[in-house]
């Protein structure tokens, strides 16, 4: 997708893997699965940099 509707839609799937992530982060703390909990953090700190690259790139085009 091109402009700055393709860029809205990228930036809201990147929102939604944080939220995603950091609730599994938590749920998984909870039930005492450091594994799964460490990889779901490792996920959100991932979406979190998408996140801030994609808000950028709306600035810098919008």
């Amino acid at each position: 997708m091109d402009g700055r509707h393709g860029a809205l839609l990228e930036s809201g799937a990147y929102w939604l893997l944080y939220v995603v992530s950091v609730s599994g982060a938590l749920l998984h703390w909870r039930a005492d699965n450091m594994v799964l909990s460490l990889l779901c953090g490792c996920v959100a700190v991932v979406g979190a940099l998408l996140i801030a690259r994609a808000h950028t790139r709306l600035i810098a085009h919008g």
